[in-house]
């Protein structure tokens, strides 16, 4: 499996001066979070495919086609301009148990996985990966380290799936 480009792209970012992954102290200002304009420009920058904002319910969501494994970024905790609390999220279908769910949750931290069997006879079970992070500072900067994470377990969570199972699974965008 290759790694996405924005995966690439985060961790060669990582490498250069300025750019380690170490967290800094959050600014002094009162307001904290991110801009969701600005996370959308900061991943299409990155190299990453991302959709527009799309808002259900109060709630404002972007779609990143990071193949071959596209995933959602959601922002939670808006006040008038910035956000302070994303979740990263993917949707798995394919042949997938719950078994295979409970041994990743065992097995592993931050990103946390959730089945959902199949609605219709015959139909195919779905897995929902998650993985939510509470912003500090302000701007996109500190959405660096929590991405790179998402990004490396994501694909490990899905290598698991296909050793796993008898044929691949595919990630669907989120609801």
């Amino acid at each position: 499996m290759r790694l996405p480009a924005l995966f690439a792209t985060l961790v060669l970012a990582a490498a250069l001066p300025g750019g380690a992954l170490a967290q800094t102290p959050p600014p002094t200002a009162a307001a904290t979070g991110v801009a969701v304009v600005d996370a959308k420009a900061w991943l299409t920058g990155l190299g990453g495919r991302v959709g527009e904002p799309v808002t259900r319910e109060g709630v404002t969501s972007l779609h990143i086609a990071d193949e071959p494994l596209p995933w959602n970024l959601t922002f939670y905790a808006c006040g008038p301009s910035l956000c302070d609390d994303v979740q990263f999220s993917a949707i798995f279908t394919g042949p997938i148990t719950a078994d295979q769910i409970n041994d990743w949750n065992r097995e592993h931290r931050f990103l946390k996985a959730f089945f959902v069997p199949a609605d219709v006879p015959g139909g195919e079970a779905n897995a929902v990966v998650q993985y939510d992070v509470l912003l500090t500072g302000t701007g996109t900067e500190q959405l660096r380290e929590p991405t790179v994470v998402w990004l490396q377990l994501l694909q490990e969570f899905a290598r698991g799936l296909v050793f796993n199972a008898t044929a691949v699974p595919t990630a669907a965008p989120a609801q």
